[in-house]
């Protein structure tokens, strides 16, 4: 696949395919990127994306971040402006890329990157019913702690978007998050979530209450 050239937005998050992000954009660089994104109001840009990818070192505000090789392409999906020039978003995650080449930073950060390929790879089928099983066990675990039950997750036959949506539901770090968003293919992926899960569930089950992890946040602010 052909590289192309997105504005890149750095988050100490992970964004995955398939997933929604709330952001607050508030600092004048992003502020200018989402202009050139979203296009004017009375006008607005029909394919509004720009790339997500998780910060390796630095922070969100201010300098320049350093960041992990393989991303994902956010679509805005939803989008409130305020006077003051900050807005907040919904944004969509739809495929993985892989930084190519960063960009100058001038006048908001930017990347030349390559699409990946999403394959299913080998005995796909048996990963995602392992992983089906893994992810029950972790999330009852978390249930019985919190004293109520979590909404049953429910993972598609298709092994490519289960794999994102096991992924996901994982409540856990960046680096851990990154390191299922870089999986191969599928298979592997859902196998890692699998593992994960079912060793998260035993610290829970054994330890409880002190061992459990803070919840992953539900927006990120620049």
């Amino acid at each position: 696949m052909a590289p192309v050239r997105i504005p890149l937005f750095p988050l100490h998050t992970v964004l995955f395919p398939g997933s929604a992000l709330p952001l607050r954009v508030f600092e004048p660089r992003y502020r200018t990127m989402m202009a050139d994104v979203l296009g004017p109001d009375e006008d607005p840009l029909p394919d509004a994306r720009f790339g997500v990818a998780c910060i390796r070192e630095g922070l969100e505000v201010g300098t320049y971040a350093e960041t992990h090789a393989i991303g994902c392409l956010g679509v805005v999906r939803w989008v409130r402006r305020h006077p003051d020039g900050t807005m907040e978003l919904i944004v969509h995650g739809t495929r993985r890329f892989r930084i190519d080449v960063r960009l100058p930073e001038e006048p908001y950060p930017r990347a030349e990157v390559t699409a990946l390929e999403e394959p299913a790879g080998r005995d796909a089928a048996e990963a995602l019913r392992l992983a089906g099983g893994a992810m029950t066990r972790y999330r009852e675990a978390i249930g019985r702690i919190a004293g109520q039950p979590l909404p049953e997750l429910e993972l598609g036959d298709e092994p490519v978007a289960a794999s994102y949506q096991a992924a996901a539901a994982l409540r856990l770090e960046p680096p851990v998050h990154q390191s299922l968003l870089e999986a191969p293919d599928a298979s592997r992926r859902l196998a890692l979530a699998a593992s994960i899960a079912r060793s998260e569930a035993s610290i829970l089950e054994t330890v409880g209450l002190p061992m459990v992890r803070p919840p992953i946040r539900g927006g990120s602010q620049n």
